[in-house]
């Protein structure tokens, strides 16, 4: 997140989104080995993360909306040519991620 921030405020917004969206992605692996679980690809443990942790009601489905919607934003950065993202839909983008992350902590200090 910390370089995540770094690069959004030099305005290096396609960065800022790929260095937010791998804090989703570890905190995500994160809660889903404190429960026993893994994924070896990025669609694998969003899918996981959904079945997991969202379908049993382990924490609120905007987690997966946020997580799902960085997944995106980061494919289309990296992979897509022309894509532009404003600045504002990148700062909501770092304000999810912190959620998320302050989620995963309090997720997984409760089960290990």
């Amino acid at each position: 997140m910390k370089a995540a921030k770094l690069l959004l405020e030099e305005g290096m917004l396609d960065d800022a989104v790929n260095r937010a969206y791998y804090s989703f992605f570890h905190a995500a692996k994160a809660m889903l080995n404190v429960l026993g679980f893994d994924a070896k690809t990025h669609s694998g443990l969003i899918s996981e993360f959904g079945l997991r942790i969202i379908k049993t009601n382990l924490l609120d489905k905007k987690f997966a909306e946020y997580f799902r919607r960085a997944f995106e934003m980061r494919e289309s950065s990296d992979y897509e040519i022309g894509v532009i993202f404003g600045e504002e839909e990148v700062q909501t983008l770092l304000k999810n991620a912190e959620e998320f992350l302050k989620k995963a902590q309090e997720f997984t200090a409760k089960r290990l």
